[in-house]
């Protein structure tokens, strides 16, 4: 009977113990206007966690919150003036913090006792304070880097495009005589010609554009003998232009002769160059009507630079009454010709040369 009242005693002796009611902390502390106040303290687990808080006047607190760090909430209150003996079970051993803010523009003078009860005796004399300590843990990643050893000369073959060769040649691309009636008869004495200049070619080793052109307009047999005593002089020149191109227009066209020879006497037309063919029919109506160039004369030419791809058209009017006239209309083109061919040149270059290596790489956290 004794022993079993011995044993009685002793639990209730460890039982006593382990309900110890340790203080962590007692203090007054101030909450500024519109401002936070935080504590930070130790627990073990198993421990209770005895709260109790007071402002001094009785006044609200705006949050008061215990957190277990790092961000998991124990106990939040929201406008209190005091929170008496909340107690929280503590699960894990770590820090706490216990969160005052003040959304007053008035300070707070608080009270703040906190207390713990160990869950045993090998918990009794846990250290609530705590510190910051920095561990690093050092682990080693490999990896594989390729290391420069050195340059190997290799010799290859390089094929570069090259422009072998430009040329300039003229195309009479316009030789026609064209029926222009008299004013006064039956017929209109409006006509026109359609011009197409030729397209730009360009392919992978010839390109092909028109660069100039140059035209001869002119009226009857007077005109006729005027052209060919201008041909010929072309051919009597002692230039290279002359040995180049085959006709006066085409030395017109490049600015190598500035002047041809044209007849005194003899009827004449009058001729416009013409954008397009709705411009064309206004020209037939004996409308107002858009023109690049335009002039009158029993023989004319002139060259152009600027216009150099598409369609136009001259129209051709004759304002005498009674008689028609033959007009003959000449146009030549300047192309320019390029003609491209592959070329091969023996090159040398330094390639680099690598060895693999496996490496180490420390991670510090």
């Amino acid at each position: 009977m004794k022993k079993s009242i011995l044993i009685l005693l002793i639990c209730a002796i460890n039982t006593l113990n382990a309900q110890t009611t340790i203080d962590v902390v007692e203090t007054t502390f101030k909450v500024g206007s519109i401002g936070e106040e935080e504590f930070y303290y130790g627990f073990a687990a198993g421990d209770i966690l005895i709260f109790n808080f007071e402002e001094k006047d009785n006044k609200e607190l705006k949050e008061i919150e215990i957190i277990e760090l790092p961000n998991s909430t124990k106990f939040a209150d929201f406008k209190s003036s005091s929170v008496i003996d909340k107690r929280i079970t503590i699960q894990n051993t770590g820090v706490y913090m216990f969160r005052f803010n003040n959304g007053s523009i008035k300070p707070r003078i608080c009270k703040l006792k906190i207390q713990r009860i160990p869950a045993s005796d090998e918990t009794k004399n846990f250290n609530t304070n705590w510190e910051w300590k920095t561990i690093h843990d050092t682990t080693y990643v490999p990896y594989q880097e390729d290391s420069l050893v050195g340059y190997e000369v290799i010799n290859y073959t390089e094929t570069i495009k090259e422009l072998k060769k430009t040329e300039r040649v003229d195309d009479m691309i316009l030789d026609k005589t064209q029926r222009v009636h008299s004013y006064l008869s039956d017929n209109s004495s409006y006509t026109y010609l359609r011009v197409d200049l030729p397209q730009n070619i360009k392919e992978a080793y010839r390109e092909e554009k028109v660069i100039a052109w140059a035209y001869w307009i002119g009226v009857g047999e007077e005109s006729s003998k005027s052209y060919a005593e201008n041909v010929k002089a072309f051919g009597n020149l002692a230039s290279e232009v002359a040995t180049i191109y085959g006709s006066p227009l085409a030395g017109v066209a490049v600015g190598a002769i500035s002047q041809l020879l044209v007849p005194t006497k003899g009827e004449d037309v009058q001729y416009a160059f013409i954008a397009d063919f709705q411009n064309v029919q206004a020209f037939l109506a004996g409308q107002t009507y858009y023109q690049f160039d335009k002039g009158k004369g029993i023989a004319a030419y002139g060259k152009n630079s600027s216009r150099l791809n598409g369609t136009f058209y001259i129209g051709l009017h004759n304002d005498n009454n009674v008689l028609g006239i033959d007009a003959n209309v000449k146009i030549v083109v300047i192309k320019e010709i390029k003609t491209y061919q592959d070329v091969e040149y023996q090159r040398q270059r330094n390639e680099p040369k690598y060895i693999t290596l496996n490496k180490k790489r420390a991670i510090v956290k």
